[in-house]
């Protein structure tokens, strides 16, 4: 079975949501403070429910403060929980949890949690209830809820203190569920037994070792015998901590090999060791993850029926981009396994990497939350496979982004944000976390999807702009197409904005002085293709003078030296006009408005 619903309510800064998982991995990617966290807080606190070490708990501060109303009333926290069924057996297994259809066709398992608040005496105190399947006060035995395994690794998790020899660290966990050694032969209790009472025996039965403890121990009476009350003496005995093969292998430690095998003939004596407090901290954390894995792994095959669910904050934390993708390839190719893996991060290497079908973008707009999985999205298997092959580092930071706008090149890109500055400090894109990602023309279909939808629930709900050319003077019936494709986007939270032919023919259509600005620039660049720019109308003049600069390859260059000239001239900044359409275009990803 997987965990494929959760619906949490009034929880932190969650008011109501509902989120779709999937089998296998689970990506929640977006921004601080979205509710990734929350999340993850959220599945902690109902698979700890019937647990004797419990790490995290239900405060007074998890319940949700309405903001727009502080007098509201304090509605109580909910979880529920639904499970997918994948076998027939585990009906039976988790009967305490089974949901049946009212028509009998459907069944599921199902965990509700409700948390509430009551006052006593002036004393507020947190009551909760917990039940399976259908009916509220159905109980759910210890036996169905120690079947429900998790293993947590937060964001700041110290790897080397997780990995010390010390009681419960996580290699004493793996050695201590292994069943099967390297040779394929089982490990019982009884061979575990057989193991500890050989290492006793080759201790006790040491006549050095028991020459050396008996010092010791005549050191220590001689004085207890000096300083004890004539009848009461006080004597002690020494021996070793009591064997017990938990914690024989609690005080197991790794070391890393300072030298490779080939380079040691042979001659094991010669190897050195780093202590792995000596290692690095995204070796470290890798070590650490390898070893939970491990476990993991372990647990499933013992307990086959068991749901085991791996939940991991920021897996990026101290790895290196490239370190970053091969873990996170590895993660992906865990499925095969059987347990459920809920990552948080904010990692556009891992977004990139990621299988769409796995990203959960997690946004909060106006104080909801919002959960868009891409697997439950509009998308095609077209659009995803393209989005899959250009997804790259940089157009996955718009899953992090406050509004997203789409450009087809270089110019718009490198020149909005100055243009933006202009316009204001309350429209200038980078304060208010806008992504500019360029596109080619052909792929806004497939980008715009994810913000077109008038289902929320199927969107990413930050606004979004597709700025466009539209050639009408000079294309093809191809490329005038193309526009016109762009624009039938046009819906939910995605806005479209086309340029009359294109960027730099509207920047020198949109005033004298920019016309002036941008002719010096590109005499500066190129004086003998400026020479030759014809034109007795500004429509003729800015047609020309976009032919020179494209036949000289120049569209970027030219915008680089503009936005360097917009950001340090302040006559410039002051003088320059910005076009109407860049304008709407600011104006509405910032304020949802298309005047400005």
């Amino acid at each position: 079975m997987f965990l494929k619903t959760l619906i949490i309510k009034n929880f932190r800064n969650i008011p109501s949501l509902n989120i779709d998982f999937r089998k296998g991995l689970n990506i929640l990617v977006g921004e601080n403070n979205a509710g990734k966290s929350s999340i993850i807080d959220a599945l902690r606190i109902c698979f700890n429910y019937g647990k004797q070490m419990r790490d995290i708990y239900v405060k007074r501060s998890d319940f949700h403060i309405d903001r727009n109303d502080p007098e509201a009333i304090i509605n109580p926290i909910e979880f529920h929980l639904i499970f997918e069924i994948e076998s027939p057996d585990e009906s039976g297994v988790f009967i305490d949890l089974l949901s049946q259809s009212s028509d009998g066709t459907e069944q599921n398992l199902q965990i509700h949690y409700k948390y509430y608040l009551e006052e006593r005496n002036q004393i507020e105190k947190i009551r909760y209830t917990v039940w399976g399947g259908d009916n509220e006060g159905q109980q759910i035995t210890p036996d169905v809820l120690s079947l429900l395994l998790f293993v947590y690794l937060d964001a700041l998790r110290d790897a080397s203190q997780h990995l010390r020899p010390v009681r419960g660290n996580r290699l004493g966990e793996l050695y201590s569920y292994l069943r099967e050694d390297v040779q394929g032969n089982t490990v019982t209790d009884e061979k575990r037994n057989e193991l500890t009472q050989r290492l006793r025996e080759s201790l006790t039965g040491d006549s050095e070792w028991n020459s050396i403890i008996e010092a010791g121990k005549l050191k220590i009476n001689e004085h207890l015998d000096e300083t004890s009350i004539m009848n009461k003496k006080q004597s002690v005995e020494i021996e070793f901590l009591p064997f017990e093969f938990r914690k024989i292998v609690d005080n197991l430690r790794m070391l890393l090999p300072v030298f490779d095998q080939d380079r040691l003939d042979g001659d094991d004596s010669k190897q050195k060791y780093f202590e792995i407090q000596q290692n690095g901290l995204g070796y470290n954390n890798l070590l650490y993850m390898a070893t939970v894995l491990g476990d993991l792994k372990n647990r499933k095959q013992l307990e086959p029926e068991s749901y085991i669910s791996l939940l991991i904050e920021e897996p990026e934390a101290h790895l290196h981009p490239q370190l970053q993708s091969i873990f996170f390839n590895y993660l992906g190719k865990l499925d095969s396994i059987g347990f459920q893996i809920f990552i948080t991060s904010h990692s556009p290497t891992i977004t990139a990497r990621a299988d769409l079908d796995s990203l959960i973008v997690v946004q909060c707009q106006n104080n909801d939350v919002f959960a868009y999985s891409l697997a439950r999205s509009e998308l095609s298997d077209v659009n995803k496979k393209y989005l899959g092959k250009f997804l790259d580092v940089t157009k996955s930071q718009l899953f992090f982004a406050n509004g997203v706008i789409f450009v087809e090149g270089i110019s718009e890109a490198l020149l909005l944000q100055k243009l933006s500055k202009i316009m204001g400090d309350e429209y200038n894109l980078e304060k208010m976390g806008v992504e500019i990602v360029i596109v080619n023309g052909v792929a806004f279909e497939h980008f715009g999807k994810l913000f077109n939808s008038n289902d929320e629930s199927k969107r990413l709900n930050v606004r979004s702009v597709i700025i466009t050319d539209d050639d009408r003077e000079m294309a093809t019936e191809e490329v005038s197409s193309r526009a016109q494709n762009a624009l039938q986007l046009k819906n939910g939270f995605l806005h479209v904005e086309t340029a009359a032919v294109t960027f730099e023919y509207e920047l020198i259509m949109a005033d004298d002085y920019n016309k002036e600005l941008l002719l010096g620039i590109f005499t500066d660049m190129h004086p003998i293709s400026s020479s030759r720019i014809t034109g007795e109308t500004k429509k003729d003049f800015a047609l020309s003078f976009l032919s020179k600069v494209e036949s000289n390859k120049a569209k970027s260059e030219l915008a680089h030296r503009l936005a360097l000239k917009l950001e340090n001239d302040e006559e410039a900044k002051k003088q320059f006009v910005i076009p109407d359409y860049i304008k709407r275009s600011i104006c509405w990803i910032t304020k949802g408005e298309l005047n400005v």
